[in-house]
């Protein structure tokens, strides 16, 4: 694959990296209402360091290779990728949930990069106590509905693992 190729793709998987840690919050500033024991639950569950398992982005693989790099950790409203991720420009930033929503929203914002300030919105699905999937659209657009990333929709499509609690600072 091509070097701007590569490049993409980790901005790609940083936006959505960043929208799935999004899946973690307790409460919803950006809109909605969340129910707390629920969003509690969810954040109970999603919170932790987590590898990419498998990713689509605009109806592309993820390659093998940049799975393995990409690790994220969700702590409270926030997330980050450690150094040795090399995801792209959003090493971090923080994020809402809202459970009640079918399928269940997530929202995040990263702070810095060309897009700072801007919301991705997503969808997220907790598969069991340590998996997860996540559909994100470019920032600006419409929430994805379903959990796909076909060509031309320019979403990106995550399943995580959880590998590991919060690692302390």
């Amino acid at each position: 694959m091509k070097k701007e190729g590569m490049i993409k793709i980790r901005f790609v998987l940083s936006i959505g990296a960043i929208a799935a840690i999004t899946a973690g919050c307790a409460n919803n500033p950006l809109g909605g209402s969340t129910t707390q024991p629920a969003a509690a639950r969810d954040y109970q569950e999603l919170s932790g360091t987590w590898q990419l398992t498998r990713g689509l982005v605009n109806g592309r693989p993820v390659p093998a290779s940049q799975l393995r790099k990409t690790i994220l950790i969700t702590d409270g409203n926030t997330f980050r990728f450690p150094k040795a991720s090399s995801v792209g420009t959003h090493p971090a930033g923080t994020f809402t949930l809202n459970p009640n929503a079918s399928p269940k929203q997530v929202d995040s914002v990263g702070p810095g990069g060309p897009r700072a300030g801007q919301v991705t919105r997503g969808i997220y699905e907790i598969l069991g106590a340590n998996q997860y999937r996540a559909c994100w659209s470019p920032p600006g657009a419409p929430r994805p509905t379903a959990f796909e990333s076909p060509p031309g929709s320019h979403r990106i499509l995550q399943y995580w693992k959880k590998i590991g609690p919060v690692p302390s600072h």
